[in-house]
């Protein structure tokens, strides 16, 4: 049995819906330093999905715990958890370093939404988190094979001509 990251519904909404916030934190930041038009397109994509994913957890916040979400908890799931409140984000040094966690970001909330799924009563509830998990693997896809290109010399920031980030 896996260990149960979360005591109820809200709590797991909460902070799913935290964590999507981060998400969209952490890629906006990325989309705006980035040079490469290509990698800025992609990186604006993950972010606007982060957000969609917010208001999809949002609804089934309303839809299945009801009231107010009230306040979010201070930190959400996964590598981003602490990345805003100890500075790592304006620490890192390389694309590759923020390309890492990120992955390090999608795998966590995949893992955390498949844990969801094992504990969520209702076959709705349960197919949300499964659509969630199936996005976040395709993000964890986009950003691996970011890196692999990376790792051939690619300057993913700075890159004027060539486009690492592919279609």
């Amino acid at each position: 049995m896996s260990e149960k990251l979360f005591s109820d519904k809200a709590d797991l909404l909460k902070h799913a819906i935290k964590g999507e916030e981060d998400g969209f934190k952490y890629y906006d930041l990325l989309s705006q330093a980035a040079t490469n038009p290509t990698a800025k397109k992609r990186l604006e994509g993950l972010r606007d999905d982060e957000n969609r994913h917010k208001a999809i957890l949002t609804k089934l916040y309303q839809e299945h715990v009801g009231g107010e979400i009230g306040p979010l908890p201070e930190k959400g799931i996964g590598a981003l958890a602490q990345v805003f409140e100890k500075g790592r984000l304006r620490r890192l040094k390389s694309e590759m370093e923020y390309i890492n966690l990120a992955i390090e970001a999608e795998l966590a909330t995949a893992k955390y939404y498949k844990s969801g799924m094992e504990t969520a009563a209702g076959s709705e509830f349960k197919e949300i988190l499964h659509q969630l998990v199936e996005e976040e693997d395709s993000h964890y896809e986009i950003l691996m094979a970011e890196r692999e290109a990376l790792s051939g010399n690619y300057f993913w920031f700075a890159t004027e001509d060539s486009a690492p980030m592919e279609d």
